[in-house]
């Protein structure tokens, strides 16, 4: 494996209301096929507790720049506690939801001679560096712009998200003339 360069480190995101879980996971895909990013490894828990479910994703998605050398991707990690689900009034409509906590880690990452190419003898590492310092100095610099503006992006894309439902009112007693 190659040089990895942690351009973005964990960049937060809290939230405690009112969610969809599903809707925000495919909100994640569509942002994925929007930017070219490809879908890496992912891994999910879940855990049932007392209080609710206690559940975490982690997606990596990544993409490769023109330059065949370079490739930038991301660790999303989402995690959701005591989440239970909750009716509620959006609008004049009744829709189930889920209402708990949610802490969204954002990292970003730039990956430097992915195929590992260069890292076969000490030699190969020494001209690595070398070429990546001082030759690639520009692009490199470029490279991690466009990798911060990606992850900044996907922020404001989960925090557009969880504003939503801003508006909404718990249903604790349903009229009698509802049905």
């Amino acid at each position: 494996m190659g040089e990895v360069h942690h351009v973005v480190d964990h960049l937060k995101l809290e939230y405690r209301g009112v969610f969809n879980i599903r809707e925000m996971l495919s909100g994640l895909g569509r942002w994925m096929k929007e930017n070219p990013y490809e879908k890496g490894g992912d891994y999910m828990s879940e855990q049932h507790t007392a209080h609710g479910k206690c559940i975490e994703y982690t997606y990596w998605p990544w993409k490769k720049e023109t330059y065949p050398y370079v490739r930038l991707y991301m660790k999303v990690r989402i995690l959701i506690y005591d989440a239970k689900k909750v009716d509620v009034l959006v609008g004049k409509k009744k829709m189930t939801l889920d209402h708990g906590r949610i802490l969204i880690y954002l990292d970003g990452l730039l990956d430097y001679d992915h195929d590992s190419y260069w890292d076969t003898t000490p030699m190969h590492v020494f001209f690595r560096t070398l070429w990546v310092k001082f030759v690639l100095r520009n692009y490199t610099k470029m490279y991690e712009r466009n990798l911060i503006n990606d992850v900044h992006d996907l922020y404001e894309y989960f925090e557009r998200m969880l504003n939503t439902y801003r508006t909404y009112r718990p249903v604790e007693k349903q009229p009698h003339f509802y049905y």
